[in-house]
């Protein structure tokens, strides 16, 4: 599977798309929306895989759009249009329908778009030196992937207004007060510690790791009634699972359950 402007591994239950335009900030082209579309595709096909882990590599975790295009008149009136809808925007509903932990581990920095990507991610772990930042006002655009419906359901609409209307830049002290990233870690322990946090999840059964997930996303566009009526049918399935019952049979002996 060719897969331009990205590294794909698998190792263990991990799958890691590592973005590979270094020189560029890891700035977001055609090929690249199309490689991790089918990254994701397969992290999510692939049993074996129950938490993906996307980082970038050199300096910046991802700039963005590429500004050039821009200068240029490419991405002007329905080029953008298309250029988002038939790439971009697709990549964020593909990411949104996988039901398994996405991990963002983000160095360097998180703009414009790139902030939109590791928003759209379910997890996010920095490292010190990591950024974010809505750019998209200081050209004269809006946000254009998701960040703004991501980060308004994230720290509440004035946090959320606060950053993408004046355009400044978060260190990741502030990001972890405001809980947009779960852990700040050193640049050279960032991995280590991202693999370590994806392994706290990938331990447990994947069906009850796709459960969760679907459980909180689902919450949030749902009613009380029909959240719980929904958990309820999911609950059912879940203790028909032999890593149910495993646990439970281990509980009940008092031993240590197979699927821990």
């Amino acid at each position: 599977m060719e897969l331009p402007d990205i590294i794909y591994s698998k190792s263990n239950a991990i799958a890691s798309i590592l973005l590979d335009r270094p020189d560029s900030r890891n700035a977001f082209t055609y090929e690249m929306a199309k490689s991790l579309s089918k990254a994701f595709d397969d992290a999510q096909s692939d049993p074996q895989i129950k938490v993906i882990i996307l980082s970038g590599r050199g300096e910046a975790f991802c700039s963005g759009g590429n500004i050039k295009d821009m200068a240029d008149g490419r991405l002007a009136s329905w080029d953008m249009k298309r250029f988002l809808w038939d790439h971009i925007q697709k990549l964020t509903l593909r990411m949104q329908d996988i039901d398994k932990p996405i991990l963002a581990a983000i160095d360097g920095p998180a703009h414009g778009g790139g902030f939109d990507l590791a928003m759209t991610c379910d997890l996010r772990i920095a490292s010190e030196r990591a950024t974010f930042c809505a750019t998209y006002v200081k050209i004269g655009l809006a946000p254009g992937n998701g960040s703004a419906y991501f980060l308004t359901r994230c720290i509440g609409v004035p946090l959320a207004l606060d950053i993408l209307l004046t355009g400044r830049v978060l260190n990741m002290k502030e990001a972890l007060d405001l809980g947009l990233v779960q852990a700040v870690v050193p640049p050279e322990r960032l991995l280590e510690n991202a693999v370590t946090y994806a392994n706290t999840m990938a331990r447990w059964p994947l069906e009850s790791l796709r459960a969760v997930k679907r459980a909180v996303y689902h919450g949030l566009h749902s009613d009380l009634r029909g959240h719980l009526d929904y958990m309820s049918s999911q609950l059912a399935l879940l203790t028909q699972t032999p890593e149910h019952r495993e646990a439970v049979e281990a509980f009940v002996s008092k031993r240590e359950s197979k699927t821990s």
